[in-house]
């Protein structure tokens, strides 16, 4: 969905933007949902030609500015990071804007299982890493 991600965001956060009268993560909530409608309708509409299209990564990163505020959101293990000069030095310093949000953090496995409590096997450790259904990381939104 990378591509795919960034495609539909950029086409989908103006329209949306207009319709709530300016940008807000409320807006972009709205264009990642797009985003994620417009995969779902790929995958069904792929999926007996391209099974494997239904277990593939994604992850997406949108900054805007509007006015003196930034917004940051992050899907997945996208980061977003600001470079800055230190003061009075002239040396670089990274400043990290989001988090990873996958299953790897105890709260996105706490929020699955809660979502899924008849699935004992929603979230499995394998090979030392966590999975959904042991295949694969599903990730989340997260505004910072």
């Amino acid at each position: 969905m990378g591509k795919k991600c960034g495609k539909v965001i950029c086409q989908s956060t103006p329209g949306i933007a207009s319709e709530q009268g300016g940008l807000s993560t409320e807006v972009i909530k709205k264009a990642f949902d797009a985003t994620e409608e417009e995969f779902t309708h790929l995958v069904k509409r792929l999926w007996l030609s391209r099974p494997q299209i239904a277990s593939v990564g994604s992850y997406c990163l949108v900054g805007a500015i509007t006015g003196d505020t930034l917004f940051v959101a992050n899907l997945g293990d996208s980061r977003a990071v600001l470079g800055r000069r230190a003061v009075n030095d002239m040396t670089a310093v990274a400043e990290r804007l989001s988090t990873d949000h996958n299953v790897s953090a105890e709260e996105v496995r706490k929020e699955l299982a809660e979502l899924h409590p008849d699935d004992e096997q929603i979230v499995v450790r394998t090979r030392g890493v966590w999975r959904v259904k042991g295949i694969i990381q599903v990730n989340k939104i997260c505004f910072n």
